[in-house]
């Protein structure tokens, strides 16, 4: 059955989809607002199976110190827990954990008409979310650098016509695809790459984990405005490299500055030297 066939069906009555998104809604303590709704919408209605390939899968679970499990058997079902499924475990590529996303996501308030860039498609499953966020008036521009993750990726997601794949390094890449109003990086990075920031509308946003040496470090959200970005942290993370938008320097710094988990969880971020590329100048815990 196609992913356009999935989206279609009633999956209200897919009890993996509704135990899914409760899981979601518990796990990653999200918030009783629209925006959550929304959100668990978009897990709810984008099949799991049909990004993850054929099982049984090899899955990670906070709960379980993030080691490595298979599950029982090729049924669907196990996919539809809070867990990251391993694509490539020599590489550490996965489709990420469910709930870190959706809080992530549901806090970033995506337009329904939102242009949208993702840098790191993997095999296709957030770029099925974004489109799902940003409906029938947006479009989603997904870069993906390894060649293998590109073709399963434009094969999962053919059916989707507001959803366009490239292959390439976003960072250093970048076609003049935009003006954007989202640009979301599911790979660290250690500064804004100067491509990104002159593709942003006037008010747009850039979403990004920022890491340090080992990989560890915050979701930052930044916004444009009046010519200059501002930001905040919106967790801890830790995330597969950028290539591209990474400076050993900087990781260091990132790794000096986002020392304790309130500093990653509730912070505000100033950014400098845009035409270089921004980076993070200071991090100011919110009163």
């Amino acid at each position: 059955m196609s992913l356009d066939d999935r989206l279609r069906a009633n999956l209200t009555e897919n009890l993996h989809a509704e135990h899914f998104a409760d899981e979601i809604r518990i796990v990653g303590g999200m918030d009783d607002c629209p925006e959550t709704e929304r959100v668990l919408d978009a897990f709810r209605n984008v099949p799991r199976e049909a990004f993850a390939g054929p099982g049984p899968w090899s899955t990670r679970s906070v709960f379980y110190d993030m080691a490595l499990r298979k599950t029982p058997d090729a049924d669907p079902r196990w996919l539809y827990h809070c867990v990251l499924v391993v694509l490539d475990e020599k590489l550490g590529i996965n489709i990420g954990e469910p709930s870190f996303w959706a809080r992530i996501l549901a806090r970033t308030c995506i337009r329904s008409d939102s242009r949208i860039l993702q840098v790191g498609a993997g095999v296709g499953y957030y770029t099925a979310i974004l489109d799902q966020l940003a409906g029938q008036g947006g479009k989603i521009t997904a870069y993906e650098v390894d060649d293998a993750l590109v073709k399963r990726a434009r094969e999962n997601l053919q059916s989707l016509s507001n959803v366009g794949i490239q292959q390439g390094n976003a960072a250093i890449e970048l076609e003049e695809n935009g003006p954007f109003d989202l640009i979301i990086s599911f790979a660290g990075a250690t500064h804004i790459p100067a491509k990104w920031i002159s593709q942003l509308t006037p008010n747009g946003r850039i979403l990004l984990p920022m890491t340090g040496i080992n990989g560890w470090g915050a979701m930052v959200l930044a916004r444009m405005q009046d010519q200059s970005l501002t930001g905040k942290t919106l967790g801890r993370c830790a995330f597969y490299p950028c290539a591209g938008a990474r400076n050993d320097m900087q990781a260091k710094r990132l790794d000096e500055l986002l020392y304790t988990r309130a500093q990653c969880d509730r912070a505000q971020v100033n950014f400098s030297e845009f035409s270089l590329g921004a980076h993070i100048e200071s991090v100011m815990p919110e009163a």
